[in-house]
């Protein structure tokens, strides 16, 4: 099953650093000890490390940035950033505009962009996706290629997200997409981002649309360094 889905082609192992702070990313790493693991062993030791961010998946953001006051040997790959550019894969919370006329949003979105600008930005939340689907969509991205179901693509604005996005390096894309933090909500009786909407009911519109797909080029921009468009690379 795990060749099917292509999900030993999407892990990056490595040996996770000894640092004294861990995110949840260096938690399943070290776990895996730099060997590639089974779909079944990643999504139970995921969903086993995640259970503590469940309430407040914001936690993961805020533990990155807690990180970045450690020397660069202690870090691991992933960035805060203030803005997203064209290429990368984020995490990161969000109030969405117009919330209130909106059937339901993902307030914590897991986002391949596609296309930004200064104030918005737009692409691929996989939370719409089961985690059995992302893996495809990642596959193919990191050979080069945007495969991914159209009723995944949305438009977000740079104002709406709250704190930083995490930029995540292509070594996590297989523990990002089987965190189990996708929240989407709804509004009632104007309540708007009150009432949960669940995720399987989300996944059984969306897969409908499989097919009718955005195919395309990947194109990875950097934030002005080899560094970081490296690190948003499949190699």
């Amino acid at each position: 099953m795990d060749s099917y889905y292509g999900f030993y082609d999407i892990q990056r192992p490595t040996i996770a650093q000894d640092t004294g702070y861990e995110t949840i990313f260096e938690k399943v790493k070290a776990k895996a000890n730099g060997e590639k693991q089974t779909w079944l062993w990643y999504k139970n030791t995921v969903k086993t490390e995640a259970f503590a961010y469940l309430k407040e998946p914001s936690r993961m953001v805020q533990e990155e940035q807690a990180e970045r006051q450690g020397t660069n040997v202690e870090q691991d790959k992933n960035e805060l950033r203030a803005f997203p550019v064209v290429g990368h894969l984020y995490l990161f919370e969000y109030h969405a505009k117009g919330k209130k006329k909106l059937p339901y949003y993902d307030s914590f979105p897991l986002v391949y962009v596609v296309k930004a600008s200064r104030g918005e930005f737009w692409g691929a939340n996989l939370h719409y996706l089961s985690p059995k689907r992302r893996v495809w969509c990642i596959k193919r991205l990191m050979e080069g290629r945007i495969d991914i179901p159209r009723n995944c693509f949305h438009k977000y604005l740079n104002n709406h997200i709250d704190g930083y996005l995490l930029d995540l390096a292509s070594d996590e894309w297989a523990t990002a997409i089987l965190l189990p933090i996708e929240n989407f909500v709804r509004n009632v009786k104007g309540k708007a981002g009150r009432m949960s909407y669940t995720k399987e009911m989300v996944w059984e519109e969306t897969k409908g649309g499989v097919y009718d797909r955005i195919r395309d080029k990947r194109i990875i921009h950097g934030y002005g360094s080899s560094q970081s468009r490296e690190m948003a690379k499949g190699n």
